[in-house]
Formats: C-alpha cells, structure tokens, sequence
C-alpha cells in the first residue's frame, strides 16, 4: 500500500473516531449560552429587557436550528442589547447577521439583510479596518462556528409562547399562530 494511501485512510480514521467522540451541541448548550450572554438592557425598559431576555434563550435555540426569522432576531437582539463598545457583543451580531444573509430562506430581502449587515459589521472604533471582517478574523471563525452547528442538526425547534410559535403546528417562526394555512 502506498504511503499517500496510508495517509489518507488514516486521516479519514482520525476524522471518524474524533467525530464520533466530540459531542454535539445541543438545545442545552444554546440555552446555556443564551442565560449567560450580557444584556445591556442601557436605555431599555427593565423589565421588556428581562422578558427579551428571557425570549432570547429560546430564540437562540430556533436560530441554531436553521430557523431563519429567529435568527434575523438573535442577530437583531444582540446588537440591540449591548454597550456600544463591547466588541466581542459586535462580533456576534455580525456573525449571526452574515449567517441571515448567507441563508437560502424564501423570506430573506436581501437589500434589508445586506444594509443591517453593513450597520452590525461596520468598522471597529479605534482600527484601520473597513469592517468587522477585516479587523478580527474571529468574525469569519464564529460565522463557520455557527454554521457547523446549524448544519449538524443538533439544535431542534422549540415553542415559543410569546409568539404563539408551537413548532409542530406552525413548522417556522414565520407563520407563528398562522399554521401552514398562511403560505408566503
């Protein structure tokens, strides 16, 4: 046997026993993350503040399920809910925006989606960088973060009462309280 072949078949062999070992990221995993996110609540009203929080964590758990209008929220949320120069808040609202305007979803308006994606990923105060893109690579290794784990399918739907969303009735968030007897 060649060595390339060698090579290949065990790379492929690692690939396989480090997968089959990492452990998926689940609903758990996003609400957990979602409870620990730093909401600025700032100029907002405490308590919507404390009820979008809440929201949130279920939000963020449709958007890692592929949900397109709930990630169109998370990526709204975040920018929404963070102090101005917290970067890191920055790099995660852009990165989700850049997932809403990567996605194929019917419901997409590509020159909304495109000019929220300027304003979240405008320029970082205090660099030379044009954009977020260009200032932190970190913005590009979220976005393939996040995509991976959408594509896993390891992160399921869930209801979300505040919108009448019940996953098995309305299938997306888009058609909350409306059943699949509304189509776009």
């Amino acid at each position: 046997m060649s060595t390339l072949l060698k090579t290949m078949l065990g790379a492929v062999a690692l690939t396989y026993c480090v997968s089959a070992h990492a452990k998926p990221f689940t609903n758990e995993d996003a609400a957990s993350w979602a409870k620990n996110y730093n909401f600025f609540c700032g100029k907002h009203d405490k308590a919507e503040c404390e009820s979008d929080k809440k929201t949130f964590i279920k939000e963020i758990q449709n958007a890692y399920a592929g949900d397109f209008q709930a990630q169109t929220n998370v990526a709204y949320d975040i920018h929404d809910y963070r102090k101005r120069d917290d970067v890191p808040s920055q790099i995660e609202s852009c990165a989700w925006q850049t997932i809403v305007v990567l996605s194929n979803s019917k419901y997409k308006d590509d020159s909304m989606e495109r000019g929220s994606l300027e304003e979240r990923c405008k320029r970082v105060p205090g660099t030379q960088a044009e954009t977020l893109y260009d200032a932190l690579p970190t913005v590009r290794e979220r976005v393939a973060e996040i995509k991976g784990i959408i594509d896993a399918h390891t992160v399921h739907p869930i209801d979300i009462e505040e919108y009448h969303f019940v996953v098995k009735r309305d299938h997306d968030e888009k058609h909350a309280g409306d059943g699949w007897g509304t189509h776009f």
